[in-house]
């Protein structure tokens, strides 16, 4: 059940390439915030519902929903 909720609907999973944010939160939810260890740095993800699509990494845009490995 936490596999599901956390890699499948908040939609952060660890992928080859990094780590994936691609949520598919329920519409009723606004968004949300969550802390996740990943190879050893702690993440403040924080989603927000909106039109824009796009993820940033201590404010700086990045290209892609998945964080590199080198950013950790």
């Amino acid at each position: 059940m936490y596999t599901a909720v956390t890699q499948y609907i908040l939609g952060i999973r660890p992928e080859h390439r990094g780590l994936l944010i691609d949520p598919c939160i329920p519409d009723c939810w606004s968004g949300f915030s969550v802390k996740r260890i990943c190879r050893g740095t702690v993440c403040d993800i924080t989603v927000h519902r909106g039109e824009k699509v796009g993820v940033s990494v201590n404010g700086k845009p990045i290209q892609d929903q998945i964080v590199p490995w080198e950013l950790f």
